[in-house]
């Protein structure tokens, strides 16, 4: 059932009873994320608790050439992969997948339609680049080192396009972000789904990863479930 929520003005469709990304993975367990910035490297050594996988090359419509090894090396900690898209406004020559999606054809003024047809369309392209390997978890990175609109308003459509996408599949969804971040591309009060299920980074080590699971590093409504921290040359994941 929809569940209709008017956020700074802007009406949205929530989902009530969808499964969020909460990977099952043990409390306290550790793993990694890797993604294009691996490729020509080497990946993480076993044994390692999880693998999260990058589909996108930084950006939306753009691929990780790598995506298939690196699939492969996650898969070998014994759990399923759970995999992440990169996300941002419809600019550059990509801006013309915007123009037409499940919001119909819009009109070149129409910034609204276009930003939620980009978002959903991007989140199908990395949903299809994956293929087989199209798992249950997605999460959406979103980061102000990509490129957003001034107007948060925009940029939340982007983001519950893409949303509705993975739902759409009877997908999980969470979005990997800072607070900061969040606020300052989403806007303090979007919430894109319920309950959100946060992945946070900025933790310094893995011994100080636990304490970004606190509340007041959540964002979005949302709960931490994971946090980032580096491990050696790589990006470790530590569960809350």
């Amino acid at each position: 059932m929809l569940r209709i929520a008017l956020v700074a003005g802007i009406v949205f469709a929530a989902y009530a009873g969808t499964a969020l990304a909460a990977p099952n993975y043990s409390t306290t367990s550790s793993g990694y994320d890797i993604s294009w910035p691996q490729c020509g490297h080497g990946y993480p050594s076993a044994p390692f608790g999880f693998g999260i996988v990058g589909v996108t090359n930084g950006r939306a419509f753009a691929v990780n050439p790598c995506f298939a090894s690196e699939y492969n090396w996650a898969a070998a900690s014994g759990t399923t992969p759970a995999l992440y898209m990169n996300l941002n406004s419809p600019t550059g020559s990509d801006a013309s997948e915007s123009l037409t999606g499940p919001k119909g054809n819009c009109a070149r003024r129409d910034k609204v339609c276009q930003s939620y047809n980009f978002g959903y369309n991007a989140a199908a392209a990395a949903f299809n680049y994956a293929g087989a390997r199209a798992t249950t978890n997605w999460w959406l990175d979103i980061e102000t080192t990509n490129s957003w609109s001034a107007d948060t308003a925009l940029n939340d459509y982007v983001i519950q396009g893409a949303v509705d996408l993975f739902v759409s599949k009877s997908l999980s969804v969470g979005v990997y972000s800072t607070k900061r971040q969040w606020n300052t591309i989403a806007g303090t009060f979007f919430q894109p789904l319920p309950n959100l299920t946060n992945w946070v980074a900025g933790a310094s080590s893995l011994s100080a990863a636990p304490y970004f699971c606190s509340s007041a590093f959540a964002f979005g409504g949302g709960t931490v479930s994971l946090v980032q921290y580096p491990s050696g040359s790589f990006s470790g994941d530590y569960v809350c």
